[in-house]
């Protein structure tokens, strides 16, 4: 297919309706490789919550927080209320859940399960989660210790809620699922990736109409242009490790403004910093330190004017000044979370 660069970008935000941002909770919450969980207070203060072990992600609803936690059992997800007690939970029918989403109408959510490749539906009434509508992927990539079988590892939904991706490392795939009523209806490949790549996650571009990938094991970042039909289409693809370093990128995130693109590379201990001025062609403008080691995630903090770096193998988080120009200020220490794996506020 032949891309028409004048088009696209004409007609970026024509087609794709991204979720509409709930009100975030004062307080935030960090997870750590323990299992705990952690309430970090806008001052700075670290506080354990008395949540079940294993928290993996959580999300805002509106009134409370959706989380998924990872057990012995199974995965489970649990809706809390704004001063984190339980209204209701479900079993996600997978193990070792990894991400969550909630659908722009907040009436569904989806939980990604990496052991055993499902994605889990859940139907919504005031925060509680229903019964799981399990989705199972097929599919494998030829690296035998990482792709011998379906791992999703991101959900997110796009179209206005039509349409749930689902990033799958194994099988060097996004899935999309179409969405009725709350439920999967229909399933199809929206984007083959590269043999071995390792696709990861995704973040969209404000404008709706590019979705940025990166891929864990060839730690690459794909620009993707998305089709009327929920399918995706390949643009360019570009490394975010520095050069001649070997590593596996984390986690990817576009500022509100669809200005500066960021990713993290675990192993060179960097976050890699795109230039968006054109939004087809992200161009690297920065490698800068993460501060720790092992840099799992990272949240975006512009009313604070910073990032948190959850950095997997360090005693603490990492803060890292927004500048002005979207580039990144040394490190300094941040909330006491040892090992901490994901961050959200």
């Amino acid at each position: 297919m032949t891309l028409d660069r004048r088009a696209l970008l004409a007609g970026i935000g024509a087609s794709v309706a991204l979720p509409a941002a709930a009100a975030p909770p004062r307080e935030g919450v960090a997870a750590s490789s323990d299992g705990g969980a952690f309430a970090l207070g806008a001052a700075g203060g670290v506080r354990r919550l008395a949540l079940p072990d294993g928290l993996e992600w959580t999300v805002p609803d509106g009134t409370g927080r959706l989380a998924v936690f990872s057990g012995k059992a199974g995965g489970r997800l649990i809706g809390f209320d704004a001063g984190w007690r339980s209204r209701g939970a479900a079993a996600t029918g997978g193990h070792e859940p990894v991400h969550l989403a909630i659908a722009p109408d907040r009436s569904v959510a989806a939980v990604a399960d990496y052991s055993g490749g499902t994605v889990s539906v859940h139907r919504l009434r005031d925060g509680v989660p229903g019964a799981a509508q399990i989705v199972r992927h097929h599919g494998r990539g030829p690296n035998a210790a990482r792709q011998a079988e379906p791992h999703p590892h991101w959900v997110g939904f796009g179209g206005g809620g039509r349409w749930l991706y689902a990033v799958d490392l194994g099988a060097d795939a996004v899935f999309a699922h179409r969405i009725v009523g709350g439920r999967v209806v229909d399933t199809m490949v929206a984007w083959q990736a590269p043999p071995g790549s390792g696709p990861r996650h995704i973040a969209w571009h404000p404008d709706g109409r590019l979705a940025y990938l990166v891929s864990e094991l060839d730690s690459r970042l794909t620009t993707l242009r998305i089709e009327a039909d929920g399918r995706f289409t390949t643009i360019g693809a570009q490394p975010t490790l520095p050069a001649g370093r070997e590593g596996y990128v984390g986690h990817v995130a576009v500022d509100a403004a669809g200005k500066r693109l960021y990713a993290s590379n675990r192993g060179p201990n960097t976050i890699a910093v795109f230039a968006l001025d054109d939004p087809l062609r992200p161009r690297l403008i920065e490698q800068a330190p993460c501060g720790g080691d092992w840099p799992r995630f990272f949240l975006l903090r512009p009313e604070a004017g910073e990032m948190l770096v959850a950095n997997e193998r360090s005693p603490a988080m990492a803060v890292l000044p927004l500048l002005r120009d979207g580039r990144l200020g040394a490190a300094r220490a941040g909330p006491a979370v040892p090992k901490a794996r994901f961050a959200a506020w």
